[in-house]
């Protein structure tokens, strides 16, 4: 479904007035970018998988600090960061474990870690170092009305994308009322549905083969 195609759904089923295109076609990004960056799945405590069309690769180059922004487009999960030398670079997956056991000290990175949209690494080399770093990116933005979010599979625009941009409009038109909020329930189910589906339909991989620390590296930092 293009961009229209997706407003027209939502405007023939709310057939409200204080809803234009412009305002709708916000609800029905807010969608594309939700299912992008994950949503937790119903009944679990995981997020909903990365989009494998949003897989891309990029790079960073260090400086004198210990850090570095993500790509502009970095969205969610960097998979794989390289060297100069495309040798991966261990990823530590505790920020915090990252921050309190690995000092910052001159030379070449050998391990890094993420923090929000930053990429955090240990050691600091003394020249500027390219690191190619591979992550799943944020979705384009619809604007024309023939704009279709391919990195959504087509058999789940009209539950994901129309179902997400229905439960918020009505969240907002049943807000305040008295007892269940049916019209927002009834497209919150149909949106998880889609959810569930599209779990169905993207394979479940594992996490990215995140670096360890085991308990004699904690032990032997804090004695330093």
């Amino acid at each position: 479904m293009n961009l229209f195609q997706m407003r027209d759904v939502v405007e023939d089923i709310i057939s409200n007035s204080d809803y234009d295109p412009t305002r709708i076609n916000a609800f029905i990004n807010e969608g594309v970018q939700a299912v992008a960056t994950g949503v937790i799945l119903p009944g679990r405590f995981d997020l909903s998988p990365p989009l494998p069309d949003l897989y891309t690769t990029d790079t960073v180059d260090t400086d004198a600090n210990s850090f570095v922004s993500l790509p502009a487009d970095f969205n969610r999960d960097v998979v794989i960061v390289k060297d100069s030398n495309s040798n991966k670079i261990p990823i530590i997956s505790s920020f915090q474990n990252f921050l309190h056991l690995y000092k910052e000290e001159t030379g070449s990175v050998d391990k890094c870690s993420i923090n929000g949209s930053i990429l955090h690494y240990r050691g600091i080399p003394s020249s500027p170092e390219t690191l190619t770093v591979n992550y799943y990116s944020t979705p384009a933005t619809l604007i024309a009305d023939d704009d279709i979010p391919t990195d959504i599979p087509l058999v789940l625009h009209r539950q994901l994308i129309v179902g997400y941009a229905l439960k918020e409009i009505y969240n907002e038109i049943e807000l305040g009322m008295e007892g269940r909020k049916v019209d927002m329930k009834n497209y919150e189910e149909i949106f998880n549905q889609g959810l569930v589906r599209l779990r169905q339909l993207i394979p479940e991989d594992s996490l990215p083969d995140f670096y360890e620390e085991n308990q004699n590296d904690i032990n032997r930092n804090q004695r330093i």
